[in-house]
């Protein structure tokens, strides 16, 4: 209701952005570099974040990085499963068929992985998103898959993206193995409130209004209200739009972005 009436050519605060018009926050750069520095030397990754944080545009924006003819990227979110239901999962991203036997599907993963590194030097990157509901006898599985050759040749590239809980769950004894393996590590905090101002003049000139529209008292009333947090910053000011713009306002103020506030907790 609020495109027209502040001259928006699109929906400012909308998930579906185009990967070159995402915002890159600082650190966001970083991040992304080390990320590519795990598919390079096909180690092991963690991702954690809160809900909203950006995982998923960190996601897309490596996955989107990578040639095709380069790496294989597999993406698996359905994690509260079982071993053999997780290893028939990522067999139909490798378009191989599962085995009735979870050993063997485990070996048919191992032996096409290899044939993809060897005969057509291709880098697999196994993307474990919602990482925090695997189950822990699943999660000590993954030295295993990871281990290939008597020469330690690195084969397969894997990321775990989930919720901060996940780093605590490394900490069992029993996923030592893994916890030790793991070369990259990255805890993505919400912005501050300079990020956050540029993050909202971002979203509204890639939407077509290079303009200021939210005045400064609702730019830090929008900070408190979503504590940084990328998508509670998207939902709060996309409700505190539609309210100005039912108020017939310019600019928009702390009231709507108290109405807004209370509409996302509802």
């Amino acid at each position: 209701m609020y495109r027209a009436y502040f001259g928006f050519h699109r929906a400012p605060f909308e998930r579906d952005v185009p990967t070159e018009q995402l915002f890159c926050a600082p650190g966001l750069d970083e991040l992304h570099a080390r990320l590519k520095y795990l598919v390079d030397t096909r180690g092991i990754g963690l991702l954690t974040g809160e809900p909203g944080s950006g995982k998923s545009t960190a996601l897309r924006r490596l996955r989107d990085s990578l040639h095709p003819d380069r790496v294989r990227c597999l993406y698996v979110y359905d994690t509260s499963v079982n071993a053999a239901d997780l290893f028939r999962q990522i067999a139909l991203e490798l378009a191989i068929e599962p085995h009735w036997s979870r050993a063997m599907t485990f070996r048919g993963i191992q032996a096409e992985v290899v044939r993809l590194s060897t005969e057509r030097h291709i880098t697999v990157l196994l993307v474990i998103d919602e990482a925090h509901r695997l189950r822990p006898d699943v999660l000590g599985l993954f030295p295993l898959l990871t281990n290939f050759e008597w020469d330690g040749a690195g084969r397969l590239a894997v990321l775990f993206a989930g919720q901060t809980g996940l780093r605590q769950a490394l900490h069992l004894a029993h996923l030592e193995a893994l916890a030790q393996r793991i070369t990259v590590r990255y805890n993505l905090r919400g912005f501050d409130r300079d990020t956050t101002r540029a993050y909202l003049e971002h979203r509204l000139k890639i939407a077509g209004l290079d303009r200021p529209l939210f005045a400064e008292p609702a730019i830090e009333a929008v900070f408190n209200a979503s504590q940084g947090v990328m998508r509670r910053i998207d939902a709060v000011a996309h409700h505190a739009l539609v309210a100005a713009a039912a108020a017939q306002a310019r600019i928009v103020d702390t009231d709507h972005v108290a109405r807004a506030a209370e509409e996302v907790r509802a």
